[in-house]
C-alpha cells in the first residue's frame, strides 16, 4: 500500500468527523488525541520526508532535563568542548537541530504572538490559582491559630508569609503553569518587544566557540533572548555533520504545546533515537512514556539506550578493585533494570511492537554507558586550570577511589581509563551502523508507520460508526414522554440518591485515602532503607601514622643525642566521599518523587474502578427503570472525571551543610557524617509529613457529595436526547447517512 491511499482514507474520515462536531465533537477530539490520529496534511508530510532519497539521516536525542544530553552531544561532535549550553528548566531547553553548513551560523525561531498569548494565559491561570490558594491557606491558618490560642492576638504578617510559602509550594507541582509563569515573567522583565525580534534571528560566527558564546544569549538560562527562543537551527562546517541532522529535544512534556507538536513532528522522521537517561535514575516513568509514545504511535524502529553520567555510580556498593569490573557490574545492574522495566511495559502495552522485543532480547548489547565529564577530562587532562567544579570533584573521586587507573604519574593509562568511561566510540559505532543501514531503516520505518497509522484510522472509523449507531438506537427506543417522566423522577429522587450515593462515595474515598497512605509509606520506607545502605558504603576509614615525643628526661636526652626519644602511633580516622552521599540523597529524593507519584497515579486508576463498582448498583437500585444504563454509565464517568487528580510533591531541600566537597577526612568527615546521619534520621518523618499533607489536600479537593453532580449530568444528557427525539426523523436520517458514508470509506 502506498501512503497516498492512506492519506485519502484519512481525509475522508476527517471530513466525516468534522461534519458531526455538534453531535460527538468532544468524544471524537479525545479519541484523536489519545490515539495519535494525525491530520491528513501532517500524515502526508511525514511520509514525503522519509521517501526523499537525498534526505539527511535524522538522529533524535531524547531525555529529561539534566539527563546529560548536552554533555553527550558536546563529546560526540565538539570533542568535549562545552559548545551547547546546558538547560536549567524545561522552558530554557529550546528545541535544537544541528547539521552541516558552509559556515558557522544559526537560525532562531522565536515564539509567535499566538505562543506568547498561550504562555500569558497559562501564567495568568497560575497567578489566579496562587491567589486563591493563598487566601484559603491564610484562612485555614487563622482558624487553627485561633483554636490553639484563643484570645491571644494573631500575628497576621507571620501567618500571611506562611500561607504564601505553602501556596507557592503546592502550586509549583503544576509544572506547566509554573513554568509558563516563570517564562512570562522573564519575557516581561527582559524589556524586549517581541515584534522586533526578527532582526535577531540570524547568528554568525567564525568558529564553534564563538558560536557557543553567541548561543548563550538565546538558550542560556539567563540569556537576553532566552525567554522568547522556541527553536534553534545550528549549522557548522564539520565533517561529522556532513550527512546527518541531530534533533536535540526539550522533552515530551513540554509546557509550550506548539513546541511539543514540533518536537513530535521532527521525531517522526528519525532513523534512530537515543534515549539518554542518568545511570543513577535509569529509565524512570518519564523515559518510558517517551519510548512508548514514539514506538507504538510514530513507528520509530531503532532505539538506543544511553546510561549517562556513569561515573557517579562507581563508588559505594559498586566499587571494585578493577575499573573494568566496576563498569561491568553497573552495566549488568542497568541491563537487568531495563529488561525488567521494558518487559513489564511490553506486557501492559503490546502495541509498542517489535522494537521493544529487539531491545529486551539483547538489552546488554543495546545499552551504552557514557560520561560527558570523563570525555572532557580526557581531552583537557593537561589543563586542570580549565576544569569546572564538577570536573574537579569527579577527578578527585576517581583518583582517590581508583588510584591505579587515574594518576598524573601514568598519563596514558589515565587517558585510556577516562576514554573507557566516556565510551563515545561506542556511540559513534552505532551512528556508523545506522549510516550503512539507512535505506533498510527507512523502509522499515515506512512499512511500520503505514501499518500503525492504518490500524489507528481503522479504529477511528469504527469508533465513528459505533457512536452513530448507539445514538440511533437510543433515539428509536425513547420517546419524549418517557424522557419527561425520567426528568421528573430524577428530581423527586434527589434525596434518595443523596442518601445512597453520598455515603457510599465518602466510604470509598476514605478507603482510597487509607490504602494510598499505607502504599506510599511502605514504598518510602523501602527506599529509605536502600538509601541508608548506600550512604554506609560511602563511609570508610584510613590509617594515620604520626610521631609523638616520649615523656621524661630520658626521652628528652634521647632526642638531643638523635637516638630516639619518640614513638610512632597509628590511629584510624574517618573518611567519607561527600559527593557520593549527596548523589545518593538526591537520588533518594528523585526516586521517592517518581515512585510515590506513580503510586498516586495507579491508585487513582483503581479509584475510578472502585467508584464505578460502588455507585452503579446504588443508582440502579434507586432509579430502577427511570434512566437507561448508558446514561448512568456516562454520568458516572463524568462524576469520576470531576474528581481532581492531585500530584504529589516531595520538595525537601538538602541542608546547606550537605553540599558536595569531595572526599573528606578526619574531623571534616566526622562533621559531614553527623550532618548526613541527622538528615537521614529525620527523612522518614519528613516524608510521612509530606504524605499526610498531600492526603489532606486530596481530602480538601474532593467534593463532599456527588449526588447533585450525578443528577445534573443525567438531566443534561436527557435534555440533549429529548431535543434529538423531538426531531427524530431528521436526526436519525443524518446519523444513518453518516454510518453509510463511514462504511463506504475504505482503503
Amino acid at each position: 500500500m502506498n501512503y497516498q491511499k492512506l492519506v485519502e482514507f484519512s481525509e475522508s474520515l476527517y471530513a466525516l468527523a468534522g461534519s458531526s462536531q455538534d453531535l460527538f465533537g468532544r468524544e471524537i477530539e479525545q479519541f484523536k488525541r489519545m490515539n495519535a490520529i494525525d491530520e491528513p496534511q501532517q500524515l502526508a508530510q511525514s511520509f514525503q520526508v522519509l521517501q526523499d532519497q537525498n534526505r539527511l539521516m535524522n538522529i533524535g536525542i531524547v531525555g529529561r532535563v539534566k539527563a546529560g544530553k548536552s554533555s553527550l552531544l558536546n563529546a560526540l561532535i565538539f570533542d568535549g568542548e562545552p559548545i551547547l549550553p546546558k538547560a536549567a528548566t524545561p522552558m530554557t531547553a529550546a528545541l535544537t537541530t544541528i547539521t552541516w553548513g558552509e559556515v558557522f551560523h544559526a537560525k532562531v525561531e522565536f515564539y509567535s504572538e499566538a505562543d506568547i498569548k498561550s504562555i500569558k494565559f497559562k501564567s495568568d491561570q497560575y497567578e489566579q490559582r496562587l491567589a486563591t490558594r493563598k487566601d484559603a491557606c491564610l484562612e485555614e491558618l487563622v482558624k487553627r491559630r485561633s483554636a490553639q490560642t484563643p484570645g491571644t492576638p494573631i500575628d497576621m504578617q507571620q501567618l500571611t508569609q506562611m500561607a504564601e510559602k505553602r501556596a507557592l509550594t503546592e502550586l509549583q507541582r503544576e509544572e506547566g503553569l509554573f513554568a509558563a509563569n516563570d517564562q512570562f515573567k522573564r519575557m516581561t522583565a527582559s524589556g524586549i518587544n517581541s515584534k522586533t525580534l526578527q532582526s535577531q534571528s540570524e547568528i554568525s560566527a567564525s568558529n564553534p566557540k564563538e558560536l557557543a558564546q553567541r548561543l548563550h544569549d538565546y538558550v542560556g538560562a539567563n540569556g537576553t533572548y532566552m525567554p522568547f527562543t522556541k527553536t534553534v537551527h545550528v549549522f557548522m562546517p564539520l565533517e561529522e555533520l556532513r550527512d546527518i541532522c541531530i534533533i536535540d529535544t526539550p522533552g515530551m512534556n513540554d509546557p509550550v504545546q506548539s513546541r511539543e507538536e514540533r518536537t513530535v513532528e521532527l521525531l517522526k522522521t528519525c532513523d534512530v533515537v537515543f534515549i539518554v537517561s542518568p545511570a543513577g535514575q535509569f529509565l524512570n516513568e518519564q523515559d518510558l512514556e517517551v519510548m512508548g509514545r514514539i514506538t507504538k504511535k510514530e513507528g520509530i524502529q531503532k532505539l538506543v539506550l544511553v546510561a549517562s553520567q556513569i561515573d557517579t555510580q562507581l563508588y559505594g556498593s559498586e566499587k571494585r578493585a578493577r575499573l573494568s569490573d566496576a563498569v561491568e557490574a553497573i552495566r549488568t545492574q542497568l541491563s537487568a533494570r531495563a529488561q525488567s522495566t521494558l518487559s513489564d511495559m511490553k506486557q501492559s502495552s503490546p502495541e509498542v511492537g517489535s522494537v521493544f522485543d529487539k531491545l529486551i532480547s539483547s538489552v546488554h548489547h543495546n545499552l551504552l554507558h557514557s560520561s560527558g565529564l570523563c570525555h572532557s577530562l580526557n581531552r583537557r587532562l593537561d589543563a586542570p586550570e580549565s576544569w569546572d567544579s564538577n570536573e574537579q570533584v569527579t577527578w578527585e573521586n576517581l583518583s582517590i577511589d581508583y588510584p591505579d587507573y587515574f594518576s598524573r604519574d601514568n598519563r596514558e593509562l589515565t587517558l585510556g581509563s577516562l576514554e573507557s568511561l566516556a565510551n563515545i566510540h561506542a556511540v559513534e559505532a552505532v551512528l556508523a551502523e545506522v549510516r550503512t543501514e539507512k535505506a533498510k531503516i527507512t523502509t522499515d520505518i515506512i512499512n511500520n508507520r503505514l501499518a500503525t497509522k492504518q490500524k489507528s484510522l481503522d479504529e477511528f472509523k469504527q469508533y465513528i460508526i459505533m457512536l452513530a449507531k448507539n445514538q440511533v438506537l437510543q433515539i428509536k427506543s425513547t420517546n419524549v414522554g418517557e424522557l419527561n417522566e425520567q426528568l421528573a423522577s430524577l428530581e423527586s429522587k434527589r434525596l434518595d440518591l443523596a442518601l445512597e450515593l453520598d455515603g457510599s462515595f465518602k466510604f470509598t474515598m476514605d478507603d482510597y485515602r487509607q490504602n494510598l497512605r499505607e502504599g506510599m509509606r511502605k514504598k518510602a520506607s523501602q527506599l529509605l532503607r536502600e538509601t541508608k545502605l548506600a550512604i554506609d558504603d560511602a563511609e570508610g576509614s584510613y590509617s594515620h601514622t604520626y610521631t609523638v615525643d616520649n615523656d621524661g628526661a630520658l626521652g628528652w636526652l634521647a632526642r638531643k643525642l638523635g637516638v630516639g626519644g619518640t614513638t610512632e602511633k597509628t590511629e584510624v580516622r574517618a573518611k567519607i566521599i561527600s559527593s557520593q552521599v549527596v548523589s545518593t540523597l538526591k537520588d533518594y529524593m528523585t526516586d521517592v518523587q517518581d515512585e510515590l507519584s506513580a503510586t498516586v497515579s495507579h491508585s487513582h486508576q483503581g479509584l475510578n474502578e472502585a467508584l464505578a463498582r460502588a455507585l452503579t448498583p446504588k443508582i440502579r437500585g434507586v432509579l430502577e427503570h427511570d434512566a437507561n444504563p448508558q446514561m448512568i454509565k456516562l454520568a458516572i464517568l463524568s462524576i469520576i472525571q470531576s474528581i481532581p487528580k492531585d500530584d504529589f510533591d516531595l520538595d525537601i531541600p538538602l541542608p546547606d551543610d550537605l553540599k558536595s566537597k569531595g572526599t573528606l577526612k578526619g574531623y571534616e568527615a566526622e562533621q559531614f557524617k553527623d550532618a548526613a546521619d541527622d538528615f537521614v534520621g529525620s527523612l522518614g518523618s519528613k516524608v510521612k509529613t509530606k504524605i499526610s499533607s498531600f492526603l489532606k489536600q486530596v481530602e480538601r479537593n474532593t467534593p463532599g457529595t456527588i449526588s447533585g453532580t450525578f443528577v445534573d449530568e443525567v438531566q443534561h444528557r436527557i435534555n440533549v436526547l429529548k431535543a434529538q427525539v423531538d426531531n427524530a426523523a431528521q436526526t436519525i436520517d443524518r446519523l444513518e447517512r453518516m454510518i453509510r458514508k463511514a462504511e463506504e470509506v475504505t482503503l
